[in-house]
This record gives structure tokens, sequence and C-alpha cells, in this order.
């Protein structure tokens, strides 16, 4: 069965599916903007005879094209504004079905009255190859619908032309509903082996893009990913006029960890801080490694009253690794400052020089400064 029904492996199949449903939209929506042009002319064509249009040798034909018609535009116009709302999702994929079956049913109505006139079953031939590359991801009913729709074939011309010789028409339909198979299930094997390729693809750029935004110790922002962050963020609080808090963060006296535990436990206690740094922001606000010892926070919409609340308790977290860690005092200096319209080297410089009169006063501290000659003391 699974040759004859290709799925996607197990860790595509949620996104195919969300991926099937956009293409079939899609797919609808071209088809359609072709039937309404095809069945607008053949309507318009079919206008000329007037009331003879009416007459009962006609009147089939009439109603097919302006059902034909009408569905189809409708299709065109209502199909897309549809699918953007959620609620009405499951809706349109059974629209999806309904279509492709919709258009089944026209090949083979289409196709008898053509039989009945002399002319053969290409409509059917044709619209039953092009609703080959329909309702992807959903083989399983594409078949069934093509398997239905020669089914009423046979059965429409076994009861429309009983004095007639239709085995030739019948073996035709056959030979063309078993080509459609065939390349039914060609499409959606290439299309799931060029998704599949195309997921694989994504998901290493998406990791090689991971690695070179994060610090390989900590895990957090390295100093390009925060940089570039800063600068953006910065950009963004300007532009709307909401605030931005900055905290520059560095660990007390790491130089005689390193020296008196060894690196291995000194980078032990990088991590250890950056997780407790992580525990008190938010999904949106940034952190990241400036290089060695030295941590950088960027608090969105954040004015300085929280961001001192927050960078005090950050301070408070760290002093808790002493408490499993009772071999060496563990703590770090805090440097507050928010932007004020100034560049991000100025601002920068700002959360450093608060950072500098943290360690001046006795470190484990928390200071703040928000202009170049205002110092503000905190906690």
């Amino acid at each position: 069965m699974s040759r004859l029904f290709p799925k996607p492996k197990p860790a595509f199949l949620a996104d195919y599916l969300v991926h099937s449903n956009s293409n079939n939209i899609q797919y609808a929506i071209y088809f359609s903007c072709l039937a309404s042009v095809v069945f607008g002319i053949q309507l318009l064509n079919h206008l000329r005879l007037g009331g003879d249009m009416l007459f009962a040798a006609n009147m089939p034909y009439t109603l097919l094209y302006m059902v034909s018609f009408v569905f189809a535009a409708c299709n065109v116009l209502m199909l897309r504004k549809l699918k953007a709302l959620p609620r009405l999702s499951s809706f349109v994929n059974a629209i999806e079905i309904l279509f492709t079956v919709f258009f089944a049913s026209v090949g083979v109505f289409w196709s008898l009255l053509s039989v009945n006139d002399g002319h053969g079953i290409a409509p059917f031939i044709v619209i039953m190859m092009l609703l080959c590359f329909s309702l992807q991801g959903h083989l399983s009913y594409l078949l069934s619908i093509l398997g239905f729709a020669f089914l009423g074939l046979i059965i429409g011309l076994l009861v429309s032309s009983l004095s007639r010789d239709i085995w030739f028409d019948i073996s035709l339909g056959f030979s063309s509903t078993l080509v459609c198979f065939a390349v039914a299930h060609l499409i959606e094997k290439s299309r799931l082996k060029s998704f599949e390729e195309i997921s694989k693809l994504s998901s290493t750029n998406r990791q090689l893009r991971t690695l070179t935004q994060q610090d390989h110790l900590t895990k957090l922002l390295n100093r390009r990913a925060i940089d570039s962050a800063l600068k953006r963020e910065m950009a963004r609080s300007e532009r709307f006029d909401h605030p931005l808090s900055l905290l520059m963060i560095d660990v007390d006296n790491f130089k005689q960890i390193n020296d008196g535990f060894g690196h291995v436990f000194g980078d032990q206690i990088l991590i250890d801080i950056s997780r407790s740094i992580k525990k008190h922001v938010r999904d949106v606000d940034y952190v990241g490694r400036m290089g060695g010892d030295e941590f950088l926070v960027i608090l969105i919409e954040t004015n300085p009253n929280n961001a001192l609340q927050i960078a005090d308790r950050m301070r408070n977290e760290v002093r808790s690794i002493n408490n499993q860690i009772l071999e060496c005092n563990i703590s770090i200096s805090v440097g507050l400052t928010a932007m004020q319209g100034e560049s991000v080297v100025a601002l920068l410089e700002k959360a450093d020089k608060a950072l500098y009169l943290a360690k001046k006063a006795g470190k484990n501290k928390v200071r703040s400064v928000f202009s170049q000659t205002n110092e503000m003391t905190n906690l």
C-alpha cells in the first residue's frame, strides 16, 4: 500500500500536509481561472443560438457551460478569502475535494454528450489528466475520484449508447484512467521527494544559522548576534518611541576562579550563570555573551525601574549558586542603562560605565547610568 499511496516520513508529515493544502488552493484557483475562461467562451458561443439554446437538444450543453462557469468563477473569487479564515479551514479543505469531484463529473457528463454527438470522450481524457495535479497529499482520494469517474463514464455509455459500438470508447477511457493513475502517482512521489529534500536543506540551513549566532559554550547569542540584535532593537525603539533597557553583566573575580579551580570548572560556572540570567528574561528579550565572563541583556519595552528589579533578581539568582558550590564565592556585577536616543556605541559606553561603578562599589552590586554626566547608585 505504501508503494501505491506514497506518504512522507513521520518527521515531515505535518509540514507536508500544510504545504499540500496551500498548493491545492493554488491549483484550484489556477484551474478555476482556466475553467472559467474555457466555459465562459463556450457559454458566450452558445448564447449565439438565442432561444434555440433552451431546446431539448441544446439544454444539456447550456446547463453544463453555465454551472461550470459559475462554479469556477466562485472558486476564483472566494476560495483564497475563505482559506484565510481559520474556522473555515476544514470547510475549505472539503471544497478542495469537492472541486476535484465536480470537474471529474463535468468531464464525464461532457464526454457523454460528446459521444452522443459522435466526437468521442476527449473531454474526459483532458480533464482527468489535468486533475492528476490536484489534491496533493491526498492521493487516495484522487485515485478514488478518478476511479469513480471512469465507472460513471462506463455506466453513462451503457445507458445512453445501447445502439452503438461503445467498446472503443470504454477501452480508451480505461487506458486513459490507468495513465492518469500512473501520472498522479509519479507526481505525488516527485512532490514528496522534492519536499523532503527541501525540508532537509531548510533544517540544515536553520542549524547553520543557529551555529553562526550561538555561543558554543553557554548557548546564548554570540557577540555578532547580540550586536546585530541591539542595533535592530534600538532602531525599532526609536521608531516607535518604546523604552529599551540594557544590562551589562560581569562575573566577579572570574580570573581567580579559573586560576584556583581550573578552566573546566570556570566553564561550568559560566554555563550556570547563563542559565540563571535566562530564567529572568522573556522570550522577546535577548541575552548574549560578549566574550570571556561578560554578558549583555537587551530588555525590550522595559523601563529602568523594571529593569532594575530584573537585574537584582539575576544577581540574587547567581548568588544562590553558592549553595550548590561551596568551594568558591560566585557573584556578578550589573551595569544598567536605558536608551535615550544615542548611538549604539554611546549606549554601550553608558552600560560599561555603570558596570565599572558596580565593580568600584565592591562588586555583587547593580549600578545604573542614564547619561554620561548623571550617575545613579542602585542596589
